[in-house]
């Protein structure tokens, strides 16, 4: 039996690895401590890439198909959180500008978990309806290039194993479903910028991808424990495309952006985020958080393959800002999703 290998400690094959998750699925409400003890092993021996695969492959059968669309190269560009770092949101943001360069966006979250403001939490707060139908959502994609779809609409097999995920939280043992949340979104984005807040994370984000087939993907771990790309310090980037993956390091002073303090970077409650995203959209923010998103929006734009590099990509979201297109996305959002025509 698969437990019986991570009592010894050895990784798992991805066919075991579904085979282990349906059964913890299956046995998460009669199970607890089964489940549990399931979970806490694998934290113990470090996840694998085929132990994350299989998680995902799992998911992806237990629940609904993918939500349809007719958009070949969707980009989806978020973080595994957990970091505690306290910043604004950062990725949502980055992807409104992305957007307003012209690349389609399914960006794919949650409410606030391990910090003050998830990217639900912020997309509420700007006025957008979250709670809007895939078929409103793909529409407002289609529409305006950006879409949202808040994660407990389209995971119902989550729900089973919640109430263990919170239950060992509160022992602050992470588990492999701190890494799934990048990889499961229901339109299936053949494109993506991943953030990890720990190098080992990274790695083991990057293998996984290869297996579950994404065509492009940036996975980036910055070295002063962020799951973003920021301009507090240099970040290690995986890049995997069409199933092979290279390394480099990447330093924000290579595309022309000066360091800066962490401090630069911290946001607060929904009511201060949105507060933040505004005034970056808006251009009334000129500084660090705006040099951030750009820095992360470029990145999104690159693995889009609309740009040749990073450094391209931001010009293309420096243009996004600068020109309205990125406010312009977010207002035409706000109106559509509310919108059940």
């Amino acid at each position: 039996m698969c437990i019986d290998q991570l009592l010894i400690g050895r990784d798992l094959k991805i066919v075991e690895a579904e085979s282990l998750f349906r059964t913890l699925f299956n046995s998460a409400a009669r199970a607890p401590d089964f489940c549990k003890l399931i979970l806490v092993l694998l934290q113990k021996k470090g996840e694998h890439a085929n132990e994350l695969a299989g998680l995902v492959r799992t998911i992806r059968k237990l629940e609904k198909p993918p939500v349809k669309h007719r958009l070949p190269n969707l980009v989806d560009g978020c973080g595994t959180g957990g970091d505690k770092k306290g910043t604004f949101n950062i990725s949502t943001i980055s992807c409104l500008i992305a957007a307003g360069t012209g690349v389609p966006i399914a960006k794919h979250g949650n409410r606030s978990i391990s910090s003050r403001c998830g990217s639900s939490d912020l997309m509420q707060a700007l006025g957008v309806n979250i709670n809007a139908s895939p078929r409103q959502m793909v529409k407002a994609l289609t529409s305006c290039g950006f879409g949202y779809f808040h994660a407990p609409i389209y995971h119902p097999t989550f729900r089973r194993i919640l109430p263990i995920r919170l239950a060992l939280g509160r022992k602050k043992i992470m588990t492999i479903f701190n890494l799934t949340g990048p990889l499961v979104n229901p339109l299936r984005p053949s494109r993506q910028l991943v953030g990890a807040f720990r190098k080992d994370f990274a790695y083991v984000l990057a293998q996984a991808i290869r297996k579950i087939g994404i065509r492009k993907a940036l996975i980036v771990w910055n070295r002063d424990g962020y799951d973003e790309l920021t301009t507090t310090s240099n970040s290690s980037l995986l890049e995997v495309n069409q199933g092979k993956m290279k390394r480099r390091t990447f330093s924000p002073t290579s595309v022309g952006l000066q360091h800066t303090a962490r401090k630069h970077l911290r946001g607060g409650n929904r009511k201060v985020n949105a507060a933040i995203a505004r005034r970056i959209l808006s251009g009334l923010d000129r500084g660090p958080r705006r040099d951030t998103v750009l820095l992360n929006a470029g990145a999104i734009v690159y693995v889009s393959g609309k740009a040749k590099n990073i450094r391209q990509g931001i010009d293309r979201a420096r243009a996004s800002l600068d020109s309205g297109a990125a406010r312009l996305t977010l207002d035409r959002l706000i109106t559509l999703s509310h919108d059940s025509r």
